[in-house]
Formats: structure tokens, C-alpha cells, sequence
């Protein structure tokens, strides 16, 4: 016989018969283990606290279940037993201190209850003012047991001296540094409270200090850096009054900075001149920036003489002077301004061609002038034999009362007589005999050149 029995649901047992003839088989079948869930397995609240709910399900009506806590500060409110179905409620109390975490068992299955912090935090004072020695100071902490905090401080002049960290009660120490500026004011965050530290002085002064304190510069356009030494919060000025210095950048600062000022080129005489940064005098020195041009460097003039013009172009104020290294030239009418115009006045010439200079400005202005007379030679030229021989030579001069000096250019003419006068004369010279090839050589008379020619061996 094959029979079929259905699932049985309910946790109990049970049994039944069957009628087999007129016997009776009895079948007996064993519960479901009841099945249990939760609707949440993690629950979270704040500090204050206050009543969550959990919903049960069981596989059965008859699934009995218990609800317990496993923290004094959970409580079960509702639904501390039940079967089958449910809800279980239980309360969370407020918390003063961190972060807590407790559970709560239903039917076998746990749900985590997370709660989040109660600390609350206060600080003995939120204000600190202090002289311009500073000093040390302490704040008192209150919080909760457990509760930790932290000290920072806002401003490089203020340091935490001790508890940067802490938890529960604490005291807090900091430290401040000696002020070199006006007042000022910083902050420290304690357990989250901003405390603020104000640094007076009613007597206090502010000190300045610049580097260099004075400049050597060129002639040429340049720019400079000046440091300028402060103490923090201290503010000042660069400013200047001559047009050739400006401030380029840092007109104005508070505390260290730095100035940079542009000095244009100089086209005229050394100058200086004291600019004010930070209420401290710095002096400009410039070296001389003349220069000088003069026009035209060289010129001719006749034999009668005559004068010439030399023109000067240089800066307002640049000096200059004149000299001259002949007698025959002189000087006269210079005249004043950035362009200058001196006159040379040549007088004439009764001697042979000459050359002669100015020195203007530095510079060396050349005059050549020829003569004013005309210098004819009889016989014309000389032609000695080998032998050499004695050779005179009539000078006539054509156009004034001019003197001449004779002067051979080779050792082998030697003038004897006549070799200087003043207008006409005559001129006698000897030529040793030669040994070697022909040869010429030349007397120089006046501005012409006689020329004497010498056969050879």
C-alpha cells in the first residue's frame, strides 16, 4: 500500500490513522521548526535618544519569540514576548557622552542600535587681550567623560602649548610671542568654540629700516631693489620728488617688503638727489652722463687766414673748455646753451704750409692752412755726376715776405749756406761722390721741394 503524506507547517506534531481492512495504521508526523525574521537588523538615533520599532515575522502563529536588550540603556517598551507575528518597540535614552553602540535580541536574531553623540562641550572664556610682551594663557574645557576635543590656533604668533588633544575636562595652554607691529588680533578653535586673542599697545612704535641706504649708480637708465625692514602690521611709503627717479612697484607695504625704483639715464652732469621710503631718507648718486659731439673735426683756411666755426652738441650744464696748441690759431665767442658754436680765427700764413689743432670738448679739431706765398727755383733742379760737386740755387718768392727753411730728406745733401731766409735768396748745398747707383734726393724750401738727381759708379 503507497499513501502521501502533506507538509506540516505548524511547529507541533500530530498524528492520524488509516483503515486498512479492519486494521488501523496510525501515522504520526513531526512540527516545522519555526522560522523567525526581523524587518531591520541595524538601527541608528541621534543623542537624544527616543523609541525605535522592529517588525517580527514567523513561519507560524504558534512560533513563540522573546525580545531582550543587551545595554542598560535600551529598554523594551512593547512586544517583550509574542508568537507569530509582531512588533517589538524599545527605547533609547539620551546620551551625554560619545558615540555608543548596543543591541537588541528578538527571537535569535540581533539588531544593532548605533547612537550618535551627546557631548556637549564648553570653554571657560572666549576672549583674551594681551599687552605687547605676550605671554602665556590657559582655557578650561568642559565636556563629558569620553568626549574628545582638539585645540588649533589660527595665527603663526599664537601656539598651543599644551592639550592640543583631549577628552573629558581639560585646560588648555598657549603662548603668545612678543608683538614688533601695531595691534593685532588671532583666534584659537577649542572644542570647536573660536576664542579670539587681541594684542594691544598703547605705547607702541613702529620701527623702519632700509637697506641700502644709499645708491652709486651710472650715467646709464637702470633699476634698484630696496629692502625695507618692518615690523608686522607696520605700514609705510616710498615716495619720490625728482622726475628721474621713479617707484616702480611697492609705493606702499605694511610689515617687510621690498621697493623697486627706476632711475632714468643721465645726459648731463653728476647729479643726486634723497628719496623717501619708510619714512627713511635713501641718496641717489648718478654718475656724469656728458657727452659730447663737435663738428667738424678738421677744416682748411686759406693762406690768408680767415675763421672757422665748430659747433658743440651736449646735455644742459655739461661743461667743456678750449685750448689751443698754436699761436697762429685763437679762439673767441663761445656762446652758452645745450648747442655751442666756438670761433676760430686762423691768422695768415707767411711761412710754409703748417697744420695746427684745438682741443674742444675733449676732442682735437685739426686746421691745416697752406701758404700764402710761392716759392720758384733757378736753376729748376740739379744733375750731379758720380763724382759729386758743389750745386747753388736761386730762391725767388712770389707773394708776400715769406721765411723757408732748406731741409734735405737724405743724408747725402748737405746745405752749406743760404738754408733759411726770409723772402728770395741763395741757397748752396754739397753732393759727395757716389759710389753705388743713381740716386735722387729733395730739399724742402718753403712748400715746394727742389729736387737733385745724381748719376752712379
Amino acid at each position: 500500500m503507497r499513501f502521501s503524506a502533506g507538509a506540516n507547517t505548524d511547529p507541533a506534531s500530530r498524528k492520524a490513522a488509516i483503515a486498512v481492512n479492519d486494521q488501523q495504521l496510525e501515522i504520526s508526523q513531526a512540527g516545522s521548526p519555526c522560522q523567525l525574521t526581523v524587518s531591520s537588523n541595524h538601527e541608528s538615533v541621534d543623542g537624544a535618544g527616543g523609541d525605535l520599532s522592529v517588525n517580527v515575522r514567523a513561519s507560524a502563529t504558534s512560533c513563540a519569540w522573546a525580545a531582550s536588550s543587551s545595554v542598560p540603556w535600551i529598554s523594551i517598551v512593547t512586544g517583550r514576548e509574542g508568537r507569530g507575528n509582531g512588533t517589538v518597540t524599545f527605547h533609547v535614552d539620551a546620551v551625554t557622552g560619545p558615540p555608543r553602540t548596543g543591541n537588541v535580541t528578538i527571537g535569535g536574531q540581533n539588531v544593532q542600535v548605533d547612537q550618535g553623540t551627546g557631548c556637549n562641550y564648553a570653554i571657560g572664556g572666549d576672549t583674551f587681550s594681551l599687552d605687547a610682551a605676550g605671554g602665556d594663557r590657559q582655557v578650561a574645557v568642559t565636556a563629558p567623560t569620553g568626549c574628545s576635543w582638539t585645540a588649533q590656533s589660527q595665527a603663526p604668533w599664537i601656539t598651543i602649548t599644551s592639550a592640543a588633544t583631549g577628552s573629558g575636562p581639560g585646560i588648555v595652554g598657549f603662548h603668545v610671542t612678543p608683538a614688533d607691529g601695531p595691534g593685532r588680533s588671532g583666534t584659537l578653535i577649542v572644542a570647536g568654540r573660536t576664542i579670539t586673542v587681541t594684542q594691544t599697545f598703547a605705547t607702541f612704535a613702529c620701527t623702519y629700516a632700509i637697506a641700502p641706504s644709499s645708491l652709486n649708480v651710472p650715467a646709464s637708465a637702470s633699476g634698484n631693489a630696496v629692502q625695507v625692514e618692518a615690523g608686522g602690521g607696520c605700514a609705510w611709503t616710498a615716495t619720490s620728488g625728482v622726475p628721474w627717479i621713479t617707484i616702480a612697484s611697492g609705493s606702499s607695504g605694511s610689515g617687510r617688503g621690498q621697493v623697486q625704483i627706476a632711475i632714468a639715464a643721465n645726459e648731463g652732469t653728476a647729479r643726486s638727489a634723497a628719496i623717501t621710503i619708510a619714512g627713511r631718507s635713501l641718496t641717489v648718486a648718478q654718475a656724469n652722463g656728458c657727452t659730447y659731439s663737435v663738428q667738424p673735426l678738421s677744416q682748411r683756411v686759406n693762406g690768408e687766414g680767415g675763421t672757422v666755426v665748430v659747433t658743440i652738441t651736449t646735455g644742459a650744464g655739461c661743461p667743456w673748455s678750449t685750448s689751443s696748441s698754436v699761436d697762429w690759431i685763437t679762439i673767441s665767442s663761445p656762446s652758452v646753451g645745450d648747442v655751442t658754436q666756438v670761433t676760430l680765427t686762423v691768422m695768415p700764413n707767411a711761412s710754409a704750409a703748417r697744420t695746427g689743432s684745438v682741443t674742444i670738448a675733449g676732442q682735437t679739431v685739426t686746421i691745416t692752412q697752406p701758404s700764402l706765398c710761392r716759392w720758384l727755383f733757378a736753376p729748376p733742379s740739379h744733375e750731379f755726376p758720380a763724382s759729386g760737386g758743389n750745386g747753388n740755387v736761386l730762391v725767388f718768392v712770389v707773394g708776400g715776405a715769406c721765411s723757408w727753411t732748406a731741409v734735405p730728406n737724405v743724408s747725402w745733401i748737405q746745405i752749406t749756406a743760404g738754408g733759411t731766409a726770409t723772402g728770395g735768396g741763395l741757397l748752396q748745398f754739397v753732393v759727395p761722390a757716389n759710389s753705388g747707383p743713381p740716386r735722387t734726393g729733395l730739399i724742402a724750401i718753403g712748400d715746394e721741394n727742389y729736387v737733385v738727381r745724381q748719376g752712379g759708379s
